[in-house]
């Protein structure tokens, strides 16, 4: 707890403590319990017997002196009485005055014989102070604060303990006087437990101790083994005293005398040891210093002793020094003063003296000392006349300070100059005080003192050159002191004297440190003396910031051109030249050095002339303009932000400009003596504001610094303008008046000036202290061009424009107003400058008239620049709407009040007003943080239009790249590659060169049109490729087939492209596409934007969307819906009133839209289904949609009846796909349909749809059936779309063909929908057929669909008529029936001739299937009838051929299907695919190619149909088989066709062609 109140561990409140109490053991001591304690406390602690018995209390710590305690704490009555514990030891520090003489002694043990007792004495130790008289000395013992004085003490007795240890501390306190000739008596004695025995006991030993030595000196602090005398009590008395002849303590080497004398003899048994610790500053421990101390008391003039005294002195440890400092100090100068005869011995003091001083300011050990010498100086010290021999001692060793012998001493009295100037001053400020007389005769040897230092600089050896360093290191130290008793001018010119003296690179830096202090002195503070020092001190500066910056500046140079080499030349070049100038490295740290000491005294002066209390300061800052100003600018000017000086040298160029007044700065720039010399100074400084405001060397958040510079600026940079009017208007400097445009341009636009962006409270005060500065810097700007006259304003068109535009954007308004009307300005420079060769674009008329007034008449350069640093600057966040509106008045009115520059003005604003107002949707899409891609990419087509429409190939390019950019980060691949079709379209198959305008960034190096445009191609075409786009990758290729064949003759280059196009085309025709999809039709999809909710580029209108490979309207929607969370969704599709359209909320309609296709020539049924499905989602601008009505009230039985149709066609602006995945709908009709018309068109699309269907499946039977499933469900079962009946009930009655007669042609057109559906139904249902096996769970619904479709196709052919079946699928239905009949054959032939190899039973199959089709041939077409007969068995027939894969196992060498030729004749006839015919070819088996005979598959299991060929003439009868039940033969068709075995199952056999490789023909609806 001791240690914690001592280091102030403890908190300052009250706190309560509770102390145990511990039990001493038998031979424990409270000292070995306390040790014991220290080492294990945990022991001690358990092992106590008290329990918890203890000592409660509190206390308080207080920090402070005792007086304060009492003034901050009456409340403490403890505080009037308390008692002051003196340190067991002397303090840190002794203030002169102080005075202590205390003697602290502890009893440390004891060892003492029985003697004639039979056990161990109880011993206690009496201690008593006497004279050597023997007189009592009473009341000088303490056993401590707050307890009187005693005039004995008495030890604690331990029981019977031959041995005790009592370490018990008491102090003497004695007078000096009495201290030198006192001893401590020491007496043993028993104590007994029996109070009256303890009477009369008397000692049986004693032991004294002497306080002082025979040197003079008082004991040493340790401990003492004191010599024990047995006392023989019948020769011993009290008050004898003799045994102050004896020996207090044993002499190492000599015998003890054992002869008893005085009742005393010596025990060599019995020992004493006490320990002692002298605390005093008067009396001494060191023997040397007691001899010096006592010989200048003495008066002696013995110059030999005083010799060996002062050279004792060194003897002497620094902490004995330091305690006795004042004593010291007194007798060395007492010595001195009274030496009058021997100059060696005053050399001697002095040498002392300085010791002395020197130890006592020894910063690393005695620093807290300073003050006290200080102290004494002022308050103790009384040494009159020891100015004179100081000085003149000091000036004898400054005089011969080049001999070695006097160097040590000189060097150290240049340390010690400080204190020994403080008692020269000190001594003459008291010899004044006494007699006032002497001034002139002291000035004068002072300054032949300061005079000999002086000329001390001159020497150039370098013994002397530590000496030189000390004495400018430590001569400004004594300024404070020297001025008050001497002129400060004179000392001002022995300082420049010295500074002068030394060679210029001699210790350069110490002479800087000098230079600093003085200007930190009260020396620099006199005008008088400043007038002196400052120009000096300036051309020292200037000397060594011209030599630094040249070494630097080389040495820097050729460090970087080493970087350069060895990045260019490796590793080995830098190793090789590792070592080659570590001379010039150090050279240039010390140059460093010398740079930073000359920038922070620049700094320093700066400082002192900031103050108010020092006087006038015109002339030292004109002083410092004129002299230096240049050379600080040329510093900083030069410098790179890697420099570690920098921020240093920017502060004193901003100090420094700062302090100039208005006056200053006409004088400084009047001052140059050449026009030339002024225009360099103006460039160096523009350029050096402009770095300082876009790099400011201050950190960010030092915002009074950066502000407190911006102010300086706006002051300079109105002096700038003010000489560049008065100055460079003639001779015209363009250099000079293009930097300061460009120096207050990047003053105005940086962030540390825009006060929108600050707090309310920081820009009120900034505005308070500093005034909105861009404003005032504006009205320069403003001010400066409109002095320039047109021919010199001409010069900065358009090279000013972006700068002044950049201006213009910061919002505040009153800058804009000011600055707006510079760019009509501009605008009439061009306008009316002198004409160009641009001439012949002009119309004739305009020429003529142009020529009569010899001007260019346009100001298209201004018009490009403006426009394209408008699109930098806004999409970097300047300008706003507010900039749009007043530019466009500011300037529209400025247009129309020019009769020459009106049209073109006009347009030329509205140009810009459009071009700002697609910037900023385009910013706005940008900056929010939940944009969409797609808005990205509209707002950027939007600019792309717009620079298209003005023709800005430059801007267009340049976001023609980022849609690209943004495509791809898309993975729109397609849309990418349309994107950088553009720029390909800008290019021609020539060798001409590139100009800048139509570069690209991805091929920078491509210098001609024709290179850039075939890399162009080969990008786009691997993006097509990406995007399963190889149709119109192929144009593409197409044309560099032209150009590599017919322009560079490149075959290798031709060949790999036609390789490439070879690929896209097995990729087009690839079957995957159809049987996985692989390229899936898009789907589109409207998209109507209504309310004022949306960004301007979407306000109200309409797009249709090109969705994702399998994206559909639920997962369309849900992505739109994404992008605008706060739109609300239209549920129908109505059209919006007004209210909707201008409310502020975001309204959206989405719905689906059907594409039509643009080239009908792929709509041919011979054209391959892959192709169609391309054409049917691509390259379309025609989109269509219905809107479904009741006109009238519905009919509740039959809505067929009321319901019409709005059928709406919408054209797009371009085709899709292309650069956009939407594009806006720039045009729509809508047309409504009546209920008739509207059955017509759903008859119509449904028939389509079944046809589709069906070819689809004929050309890929691998995909699911469930499609065609529900289609026929839907069409063939009437309980579930009502089928035919519903329109038969509403249109196809008497009723309705009465009432509306002019209808006829729509009911005829109806019927024959109904007509012709019928054959489409049977060739669907026989492809349905075809794919259900018996296990099917769908036999069943099958069945009832042919049940339903047999009543169906009775009940329309009787009322209708019967319509031929689409040619394409008729062919298919009759190749299906003759593979039938084949199968059947071979099936047959295979049961009678089982025996027959796998080979033979081939042959016989082929042979057998020729003769069928040579008979076929033969036959030629039959009737109708009969073609439907049997084309319906021909084609199922054909059709499983077709599956022959899947049915038989047969390789693919072993079946053929010939190409079907169309008939020309009938074909062109036919209004649709199903009412053209076509004769059916024949085909061919051939025989394998191999003779390997092919693996035999296994028989088949399950009949499904049998067919019978006894009769051909007689009709055939088909039955129907499920689950071994028999069908009757209606359930089939009207028509029956024979029955054939099938196999329930199928394997396919290694080598069988796929069906997608068979050669079919492809037919289409249309």
């Amino acid at each position: 707890m001791a240690s914690d109140l001592t280091l102030g561990s403890i908190d300052q409140e009250d706190r309560d403590t509770f102390a145990p109490l511990f039990l001493c053991g038998e031979k424990d001591t409270p000292d070995s319990l306390v040790r014991k304690m220290m080492v294990n406390r945990n022991d001690v602690v358990r092992e106590n017997k008290m329990g918890m018995q203890g000592i409660h209390f509190s206390f308080t710590l207080l920090n402070g002196d005792i007086k304060q305690l009492r003034e901050e704490n009456p409340h403490y009555v403890s505080l009037h009485e308390v008692p002051v514990a003196s340190r067991l030891g002397l303090s840190e520090v002794i203030m002169p005055g102080d005075v202590r003489n205390d003697l602290y002694i502890t009893l440390v043990s004891g060892e003492f014989s029985r003697g004639p007792k039979t056990s161990d004495r109880n011993v206690e130790v009496t201690v008593r102070v006497y004279t050597d008289k023997g007189q009592l000395i009473p009341g000088v013992i303490s056993q401590g604060v707050g307890k009187e004085c005693l005039n004995e003490y008495r030890s604690v007795t331990y029981h019977h303990e031959a041995k005790p240890k009592w370490m018990e501390t008491f102090k003497v306190a004695l007078p000096i006087e009495e201290f030198k000739r006192a001893h401590i008596k020491f007496t043993m004695k028993h104590r007994s437990t029996n109070d009256s025995k303890t009477k009369h006991e008397k000692p049986f030993a004693m032991a004294y101790m002497q306080l002082m030595q025979s040197n003079g000196t008082t004991l040493q602090n340790t401990d003492h083994d004191l010599i024990v005398y047995k006392i023989d009590s019948k020769k011993w008395s009290e008050d004898d005293f003799g045994y102050l002849k004896l020996r207090w303590r044993a002499v190492p080497g000599e015998e003890l005398d054992k002869t008893a004398q005085h009742g005393l003899s010596p025990s060599s048994k019995d020992s004493f040891t006490i320990n002692t610790v002298f605390c005093s500053t008067k009396l001494t421990q060191n023997a040397e210093l007691q001899g010096l101390l006592e010989w200048g008391w003495s008066g002696s003039t013995d110059t030999e002793a005083l010799h060996i005294k002062l050279e004792g002195l060194r003897g002497v440890s620094s902490k004995e020094l330091v305690i006795f400092l004042q004593d010291t100090l007194d007798v060395l100068l007492e010595i001195l003063m009274n030496n009058s005869t021997d100059d060696e011995s005053d050399n001697k003091v002095f040498e002392a003296l300085v010791y002395v001083i020197s130890v006592v300011t020894d910063m690393s050990k005695h620093e807290a000392f300073q003050p006290v010498l200080d102290s004494y100086i002022q308050q103790n010290f009384h040494a009159t006349l020891a100015y004179n021999k100081l000085i003149h001692v000091l000036r004898f060793y400054v005089e011969q300070g080049n001999v070695p012998e006097r160097q040590s001493t000189l060097k150290k009295a240049m340390k010690c100059l400080q204190y020994i100037f403080k008692f020269i001053i000190r001594s003459r400020q008291l010899f004044v005080e006494l007699y006032e007389r002497g001034q002139e005769e002291f000035e004068k040897i002072l300054k032949q003192l300061l005079e000999s230092m002086a000329q001390m600089m001159l020497d150039t050896s370098d013994s002397t050159l530590t000496v030189q360093a000390q004495c400018l290191r430590y001569i400004t130290t004594t300024i404070p002191d020297v001025i008050t008793t001497f002129d400060p001018v004179t000392l001002s010119e022995i300082l420049i004297k010295m500074l002068n003296n030394l060679p210029k690179h001699r210790i350069a830096k110490q002479k800087l440190m000098t230079v600093g202090e003085i200007i930190h002195s009260q020396l620099f503070k006199i005008p008088e003396c400043r007038e002196l020092l400052l120009p000096a001190f300036i051309d020292h500066l200037r000397k060594l910031l011209v030599s630094s910056e040249e070494v630097t500046e080389i040495v820097l140079r050729k460090e970087r051109t080493q970087n350069k080499l060895s990045k260019l030349l490796g590793t080995q070049f830098k190793e090789d030249n590792a070592g080659a100038g570590p001379e010039d490295k150090k050279n240039v740290d010390k140059k460093m050095e010398e740079l930073e000491l000359c920038v922070n005294i620049l700094g320093d002066i700066l400082d002192v002339l900031f103050s108010s209390t020092i006087g006038p300061t015109h002339k030292d800052v004109s002083l410092l303009s004129k002299e230096i100003l240049r050379d600080i600018l040329n510093i900083v000017y030069k410098m790179t932000r890697e420099d570690p000086l920098l921020c240093q040298f920017v502060s004193v160029l901003i100090s420094l400009l700062r302090l100039m007044t208005d006056k200053h700065f006409v004088s400084f720039l009047n001052g140059f003596t050449s026009l030339l010399l002024l225009n360099d100074f103006l460039f160096e400084l523009l350029m050096v504001i402009k770095n300082l405001v876009t790099n400011n060397v201050f950190p960010a958040d030092w915002a009074e610094m950066i502000l407190l510079q911006n102010s300086v600026i706006v002051k300079v940079l109105r002096q700038c303008a003010r000489i560049i009017s008065e100055k460079m208007r003639d001779p015209f400097d363009e250099v000079v008046w293009n930097s300061f445009f460009h120096c207050a341009i990047a003053f105005i636009t940086q962030p540390s000036l825009q006060l929108e962006n600050f707090s309310p409270s920081k820009k009120m005060k900034i505005l308070s202290r500093y005034r909105d500065m861009r404003r005032e810097t504006a009205n320069e700007i403003k001010s400066l061009w409109f002095s320039l006259v047109g021919q010199h304003k001409i010069r900065f068109v358009p090279s000013m424009v972006g700068p002044f535009l950049k201006m213009t954007m910061l919002p505040e308004v009153e800058l804009r107003r000011a600055t707006i009307p510079i760019f009509f300005d501009m605008m009439q420079c061009e306008f009316y400058s002198p004409k160009c060769r641009g001439q012949s674009q002009l119309s004739e008329a305009a020429r003529k008239d142009r020529k009569e007034q010899k001007i260019k008449g346009r100001f298209d350069e201004f018009e490009n620049e403006i426009l394209e640093k408008l699109d930098h600057l806004i999409e970097g966040g300047q300008g706003d709407e507010h900039f749009r509106d007043i530019f466009q008045n500011i300037m529209s009115s400025l247009c129309e009040d020019h009769k020459t520059m009106r049209e073109p003005g006009m347009k030329l604003v509205r140009t810009v007003s459009r071009l700002m107002e697609r910037l900023f949707q385009y910013r706005t899409i940008l900056n929010t943080p939940d944009n969409s891609a797609e808005s990205r990419m509209s707002c950027t087509v939007n600019l792309l239009d717009f620079y298209s429409e003005i023709n800005r190939k430059e801007l267009y390019l340049r976001y023609v790249y980022k849609l690209a950019e943004l495509h791809l980060m898309c993975d729109n691949f397609t849309e990418a590659a349309y994107t950088l079709k553009l720029h390909a379209e800008l290019l021609k198959w020539s060798q001409d060169p590139i100009y800048h305008a139509i570069t690209s960034p991805r091929h920078p190096s491509l210098g001609r049109h024709e290179d850039l445009k075939e890399a162009l191609y080969h990008d786009i075409i691997s993006y097509f490729d990406q995007g399963k786009m190889w149709e119109a990758a192929l144009n593409l290729c197409k044309e560099l087939v032209v150009h590599y064949e017919e322009k560079t003759l490149d075959y290798i280059k031709l060949a790999e492209l036609l390789n490439q196009m070879a690929s896209f085309y097995n990729k087009i025709m690839n079957p995957q596409n159809l049987r996985q999809n692989i390229r899936p039709e898009p789907e589109y999809f409207r998209v109507a934007y209504y309310g004022r909710g949306f960004p301007g580029f979407l306000q109200n209108k309409v797009f249709v969307y090109r969705g994702h490979g399998y994206e559909r309207l639920s997962d369309f929607t849900t992505r739109i819906m994404d992008q605008f969370p706060n739109a609300e969704m239209m549920k129908k599709l109505t059209p919006p009133s007004n209210e909707v359209k201008d409310s502020p909320q975001q309204f959206i309609q989405i719905n689906k839209v059907h594409c039509q296709m643009m080239e009908t020539r792929f709509s041919s049924p011979n054209v391959a289904e892959q192709i169609q499905r391309y054409y049917r989602a691509n390259r379309v601008k025609t989109f269509t949609y219905s809107r479904p009505f009741h006109r009238g009230q519905k009919d509740p039985t039959n809505e067929f009846a009321t319901l019409c149709v709005e059928k709406t066609v919408l054209h797009t602006s371009y085709e899709l796909p292309g650069i956009l995945r939407c594009y806006p709908v720039v045009s729509q009709e809508s047309v409504e349909l009546s209920p008739l018309e509207n059955a017509i068109e759903t008859m119509t699309g449904a028939n389509k749809d079944v046809y589709d269907l069906t070819r689809s499946f004929i050309n890929n039977p691998s995909q699911p059936l469930d499609p065609l499933t529900r289609k026929l469900s839907g069409m063939v079962d009437a309980a579930v779309m009502g089928g035919v009946a519903n329109y038969e009930k509403a249109f196809l009655c008497d009723e309705y063909e009465d009432n509306h007669p002019e209808d006829a042609p729509l009911l005829h057109r109806l019927k024959e929908l109904i007509s012709e559906q019928i054959p489409l139904l049977e060739a669907a249902l026989h492809i349905h057929a075809n794919k259900v096996v018996k296990q099917s769970q769908i036999q069943g619904l099958h069945e009832h669909l042919i049940m339903s479709f047999n009543r169906m196709k009775t009940h329309v052919q009787d009322k209708y008529g019967t319509a031929g079946m689409p040619h394409d699928l008729q062919d298919h239905i009759t190749r299906i029936s003759r593979f039938q009949t084949q199968v059947s054959l071979n099936n047959e032939h295979s049961i009678r001739n089982s025996h027959h190899s796998t080979s033979s039973h081939d042959v016989s199959v082929s042979s057998e299937f020729e003769d069928q089709q040579k008979s076929k041939e033969n036959f030629g077409p039959s009737s109708p009838s009969s073609h439907r007969s049997d084309g319906f068995r021909n084609s199922l027939s054909r059709s499983l051929h077709a599956h022959s894969e899947l049915i038989l196992g047969l390789s693919g060498s072993q079946l053929s299907l010939p190409r079907l030729s169309m008939n020309p004749s009938r074909s062109s006839h036919s209004s649709s695919p199903w009412q053209s015919k076509k004769s059916i070819g024949g085909f061919k088996s051939p025989t394998p190619s191999s003779g390997k005979p092919v693996k035999k598959e296994s028989s088949f299991s399950r009949l499904l149909r049998r067919e019978s060929f006894s009769n051909p003439n007689k009709e055939t009868n088909t039955q129907w088989f499920m689950d071994n039940v028999s069908r009757p033969d209606s359930l089939l068709l009207n028509n029956p066709a024979p029955i054939i075995e099938l196999s329930e199952q199928v394997t396919t056999p290694v080598g069988v062609i796929p069906f997608s490789c068979w050669r079919m023909p492809a037919g289409a609806f249309y």
